[in-house]
């Protein structure tokens, strides 16, 4: 084989570098300027003969190359210099010079690449306004749905959501008894509502009874109603809360507990639809439909003589799990700027979350579920001075809370932009190195940061002494 010689290796080289459509120029250890390919010959207006054999300076103050110059700072520096530049046309590079050694470590020359950059800002400024584009779509979609659902917040972005509003929409359009089960603050009655609107029933009264807040002493009379007489203090017949919703709907929360005597009830009226007031020796024919809802296990209640079998097989006609907010993670986002933006206008203010507080609340457990994040968007709203709601302004609970201790995640919110991305994996660094080092100093030598940029991004994200670790 024979090897190539130096002569074809020049042509090669020349090649390459003349059909690169990066602008490159090579300069001494001196700042003079020793060759320049077309592109960049283009890109700063000038040809080579203007350039070649003359020093960077020179041809600078001609006007001819940028200042500042990478070159010349990477030949001060000995080391690799990038800088932002915009040409005299007006286009945006970035050039980049790469110093080269001999043997003995000194420097013999400097290579720069300039890429003109006005294209991918462009580009970067059309998929940003395309994004917005969408996000308009979303939101305005977001708003026709809520007026369809008669003004209330449901935001179902994640399948599981979804699925489960699917399933209300098919029980509107049914008379049959249904059970919603899930955690306090998961939404239940807000669920309730939309299977009322959405029925037939929607323009007939829809009653709300929460049977852990009445006394149990008073449960029947509110349910059943009571005739003059009937008890001390009964001076004037009163309907109970089910024959004021004839025709209409019943929502029975926290049903488990009801107490045993007015369940024996309950059952017996659910099962005919007669009922018959306290003191009272008439029936009333009812139409209503019932809707129950508890967080508790009904079963193991049942299990343990605190619930009748019989009136729980009665109500789970048509069980409905709502998922908490931790297991519909995609909604977390719609939801926090929905009511930001609900309670912002609120009270006439302008208020934004920062990526580092976006990301502390995806992380966060939300055991609350939706009637937590809707107080604390409240909080904050009310809480917060300028338009941006940093860390400092979340509750010590969430911040001490918040499951971003425990290893960076590779699975993020579909609404996050990169930069909220590239904000959380970069507080997530910082927080593990605080725990490992302890001391800025450190972090910094550990990191390759100044100890000056390390205290203001751990005062950013609220790391360290700002957490009140």
């Amino acid at each position: 084989m024979v090897n190539p010689s130096l002569q074809e290796l020049t042509r090669e080289l020349d090649a390459i570098i003349d059909s690169s459509s990066d602008g490159l120029f090579v300069c001494d250890a001196g700042g003079r300027i020793l060759r320049v390919n077309p592109a960049s010959a283009r890109i700063n207006n000038a040809t080579p003969e203007q350039l070649e054999g003359r020093d960077y300076l020179e041809v600078a103050n001609e006007g001819l190359v940028l200042l500042p110059s990478a070159a010349l700072e990477a030949i001060k520096a000995k080391a690799q210099v990038s800088l932002l530049q915009q040409s005299r046309t007006g286009r945006k590079l970035i050039s980049t010079a790469t110093p080269v050694f001999d043997d003995h470590q000194q420097l013999i020359r400097v290579v720069v690449s300039e890429r003109d950059v006005t294209e991918i800002e462009r580009l970067k400024r059309d998929l940003e306004d395309q994004q917005e584009l969408g996000n308009q779509f979303r939101r305005q979609l977001s708003q026709l749905q809520r007026e369809q659902l008669n003004g209330r917040d449901v935001i179902a972005e994640s399948p599981l959501m979804a699925a489960t509003l699917k399933q209300i929409r098919r029980l509107s359009q049914v008379d049959s008894t249904v059970l919603l089960l899930g955690e306090s603050g998961v939404g239940k009655g807000l669920i309730a509502d939309l299977i009322h609107v959405g029925s037939h029933r929607a323009q007939q009264p829809m009653i709300r009874l929460n049977c852990g807040a009445i006394p149990e002493s008073l449960i029947e009379a509110e349910l059943f109603g009571y005739e003059r007489g009937a008890f001390t203090g009964a001076v004037a017949n009163k309907p109970g809360q089910l024959e004021l919703a004839d025709k209409g709907t019943v929502f029975l929360d926290e049903i488990a507990e009801l107490p045993l005597s007015a369940q024996v009830k309950l059952l017996r009226f659910m099962e005919d639809g007669r009922l018959t007031r306290l003191g009272a020796t008439k029936e009333r024919q009812i139409d209503v439909r019932i809707i129950a809802a508890t967080n508790r296990d009904l079963k193991q209640r049942v299990d343990n003589g605190l619930f009748r079998e019989d009136l729980y097989y009665r109500l789970s006609v048509i069980p409905v799990h709502i998922p908490p907010l931790r297991r519909r993670q995609e909604c977390v986002v719609p939801l926090l700027n929905s009511y930001l933006h609900y309670f912002a206008e609120r009270d006439g203010v302008q208020r934004q979350l920062t990526p580092a507080v976006l990301d502390l609340l995806c992380a966060y457990g939300w055991p609350g579920n939706v009637r937590e994040l809707m107080n604390l968007c409240e909080r904050l709203v009310v809480m917060s001075e300028g338009p941006l709601i940093d860390v400092n302004h979340l509750p010590v609970a969430i911040l001490s809370n918040s499951t971003t201790n425990s290893e960076i995640s590779t699975q993020w919110p579909s609404p996050m932009t990169m930069a909220q991305i590239l904000a959380s994996v970069e507080r997530e660094i910082l927080h593990q190195a605080h725990k490992r080092y302890g001391r800025q100093c450190l972090i910094a030598e550990k990191l390759g940061m100044s100890q000056p940029t390390v205290a203001r991004k751990l005062r950013h994200y609220g790391i360290g002494k700002f957490l009140g670790e």
